[in-house]
């Protein structure tokens, strides 16, 4: 089922004022996407899974955790509206995911399969800038949460949660957080 501009039109107002599409280029995207949606509980990946695609979280909460070989779960990270989730290695590589991504309440996801992904890049040049620099920036991120992960004590992480992201108190059980 594609979704219509109703069902995404935080993605679209992400596409026009952060990427700069046209009225045009924004229809022509949301031709590539498909709607999926997750109960409660329910995973969008397991380990092994071969990801191939990237979800835009429309509406709901996911979580993306790993279970070491203690069986001890680490949640990574959170995805909630107007977040973009899946696993970019698996994606790009063709490898199976190491990650769960788990539906932590009914999920309305919009899927950009692989395929469609490499069309948006070549079709839309300025969908292609937004997506690099979306990499680019997580990436720097993700090194600056490891660094800190790393060097903080559970307290300091927990208040920089509360102060990033204050929403994920009224949305994630505490045993995750």
């Amino acid at each position: 089922m594609l979704p219509d501009k109703y069902q995404a039109h935080n993605l679209v107002a992400t596409l026009k004022n952060q990427a700069g599409l046209t009225n045009e280029e924004t229809d022509l995207f949301l031709s590539f996407l498909s709607l999926r949606k997750l109960r409660k509980k329910e995973h969008y990946l397991m380990p092994g899974d071969f990801s191939n695609a990237v979800a835009y979280v429309n509406k709901g909460c996911l979580r993306r955790y790993i279970i070491d070989q203690h069986s001890k779960e680490t949640v990574l990270n959170f995805a909630m509206e107007d977040y973009f989730i899946g696993d970019l290695e698996s994606l790009l590589q063709e490898k199976p995911t190491v990650y769960f991504i788990q539906a932590l309440e009914d999920c309305e996801l919009l899927i950009l399969s692989r395929e469609n992904l490499s069309r948006a890049c070549s079709l839309i040049p300025k969908f292609k800038k937004f997506h690099d620099d979306k990499i680019n920036r997580n990436h720097y991120y993700t090194l600056k949460r490891l660094t800190f992960a790393k060097s903080a004590t559970p307290e300091e992480k927990y208040m920089r949660l509360m102060k990033e992201q204050p929403q994920v108190f009224q949305r994630v059980p505490m045993h995750f957080i």
